[in-house]
């Protein structure tokens, strides 16, 4: 993580859940909405670090294994993205600028190669049929 900034993929997946409803979202289906407004699937650090950063921010949370915005947080990013009026890539990147990046960032979810692979598998799965 750079000292100053939250890494890009961590504002794209909370924008890409902010943009597919909120959540709760399994992996699998973050693996979606992250596609959906991206065109691109997050790699297995880059997912497992946004999940924690987000967490560690309190920007999501964690439910029997589902990631969701909460309420006041989505509220409070549609106002600011209703005040800014730029593309949604930019708006959700100049939303993130308020954030300081967690110095001690808490491995709160780990993502093995072999859930991740999992996890990506469902997510095929489902685009297939």
């Amino acid at each position: 993580m750079s000292e100053n900034t939250i890494e890009q993929e961590t504002p794209l997946i909370f924008l890409a859940m902010f943009w597919g409803g909120g959540g709760p979202y399994t992996i699998s289906q973050i693996i979606h909405v992250y596609d959906w407004i991206n065109r691109d699937i997050p790699s297995r650090k880059d997912l497992e670090l946004a999940l924690n950063t987000l967490l560690s921010l309190k920007l999501i949370t964690m439910q029997k294994g589902k990631f969701s915005i909460s309420r006041n947080v989505g509220k409070d990013f549609d106002i600011f993205r209703k005040k800014k009026r730029k593309s949604k890539f930019k708006t959700v990147r100049m939303y993130f600028k308020q954030f300081t990046p967690p110095t001690d960032l808490p491995n709160i979810i780990e993502l093995s190669k072999e859930k991740y692979t999992s996890e990506l598998n469902k997510y095929r799965k489902f685009m297939e049929s």
